[in-house]
């Protein structure tokens, strides 16, 4: 069921029921400023608390939500959805998004019992929509997404312990005082959280493993026909390395024949990647492309040869476990990577292709590497993939028991 909020009122509403017209015993709440549609890491838990028994609603952004099929009730908050610079642009589409939730959520939980409400940053502080369903006995977790203290730093060029920083890394510890559990997406993530001031007995490490169901892996030829295709999918960010791939395209034009680069996706350097791939001349064999459903992914990705995360290295992309590099590597998708710790504690040398972080000579000699030896294409491949089925493995009962510990897990494949 789909709902959009333009202002606080909420239609009634019937539970979701499962197939023998039962009512589900247990109820979850969903809440947090994030498009439903891209969100995979959200998308998986909707699937996972829906096979466990319980009903789920999400409070979300309205955006893009027109033809969505989900387990879940959706409800949409209407608000300017910004992705720019503009720092105050920003508080006031978080405000917005704040104020209207948190009425929301409080009306929600005055009609209905939720045994869990999980609250996605960024930012941190949007776990205090969630009082009204605390306040009625409702258990808290924060899933800590994304770093935002580091992302803070990166984003607007600020030095490390600025003002800015050290209020942020407050409102961290603030917001994990207000809830029950708080979830890192890694080892090195709850470490820095940990470090932080956030009790160690909170914190519980929740990967952004990919789901099976939507990424099975395949050993279809690397070489597929039409040229050499590399692939890059997720938000177009100057953080991320996405003009370091641009600039790599340059060299290996002329060194392997039909390359391209495709690029999946939106964000704030979309136009800045556009002009340079013009000022580079590599425009016409750079394509970007919009951004597609997690569960259509699969397919595009397994018609390239090889998928490329060019990270820089930054204080964010310190903490970061890309999500698309797990899923290149379900996929038997072959991987090159910028060398950086979040990726180095769970693939080698043997899964992944590195390079040095912020060099495009150093990436275009990796992926030249991967091109002139499918055999080493292959064996990476595979490797990957048996690091990431096992990574992946008892997703559903680690989640569940970082949740609720008293859920029981009626289906281990999600």
């Amino acid at each position: 069921m789909l709902l959009v909020q333009d202002a606080a009122r909420i239609e009634p509403e019937q539970p979701a029921r499962h197939a023998d017209g039962v009512p589900p015993q247990k109820r979850a709440m969903i809440l947090g400023y994030l498009t439903y549609r891209g969100d995979a890491r959200v998308k998986r838990q909707v699937k996972t608390l829906a096979v466990a028994g319980y009903a789920v609603d999400v409070i979300c952004l309205s955006e893009d939500m027109g033809d969505v099929r989900t387990a879940a009730n959706l409800i949409g908050i209407r608000v300017p959805h910004y992705r720019g610079h503009n720092r105050l642009r920003y508080i006031y589409a978080y405000a917005t998004f704040f104020l209207k939730a948190t009425w929301t959520a409080a009306r929600l939980a005055a009609r209905h019992h939720y045994d869990v409400a999980i609250v996605c940053n960024m930012p941190d502080f949007i776990v205090a929509c969630a009082l009204g369903p605390k306040l009625a006995g409702t258990k808290i977790v924060l899933d800590v997404h994304d770093p935002l203290p580091e992302l803070y730093r990166v984003k607007f060029g600020r030095p490390a312990g600025c003002l800015g920083e050290r209020l942020l890394m407050l409102e961290e510890r603030a917001s994990a005082c207000l809830v029950d559990r708080v979830l890192a997406t890694h080892g090195l993530h709850l470490i820095r959280l940990a470090r932080a001031g956030i009790p160690r007995r909170k914190l519980r490490v929740v990967l952004n493993a990919p789901n099976p169901e939507l990424f099975p892996y395949s050993q279809a030829p690397l070489r597929r026909e039409g040229g050499f295709r590399l692939v890059y999918h997720g938000t177009i960010s100057a953080r991320l390395g996405i003009d370091v791939a641009i600039r790599a395209m340059r060299p290996l034009r002329s060194r392997v024949p039909g390359i391209e680069l495709r690029l999946i996706g939106r964000g704030e350097a979309l136009e800045d990647c556009k002009r340079l791939a013009c000022e580079l001349g590599v425009d016409d064999i750079v394509r970007f492309e919009a951004p597609v459903p997690v569960e259509k992914m699969a397919p595009i990705l397994h018609a390239c040869s090889v998928g490329v995360v060019p990270n820089r290295d930054n204080a964010a992309t310190q903490i970061m476990l890309p999500v698309k590099l797990m899923e290149y590597a379900m996929l038997g998708v072959p991987v090159v990577a910028a060398r950086l710790d979040p990726i180095t504690q769970y693939f080698d040398e043997t899964a992944v292709e590195f390079f040095e972080p912020e060099n495009p000579a150093d990436l275009a000699a990796a992926i030249a590497r991967l091109y002139d030896d499918p055999a080493r294409c292959a064996r990476i491949a595979a490797q990957a993939n048996r690091v990431a089925v096992k990574l992946s493995g008892r997703w559903a009962e680690t989640y569940l028991e970082a949740i609720a510990p008293e859920a029981v897990v009626q289906e281990v494949a999600i």
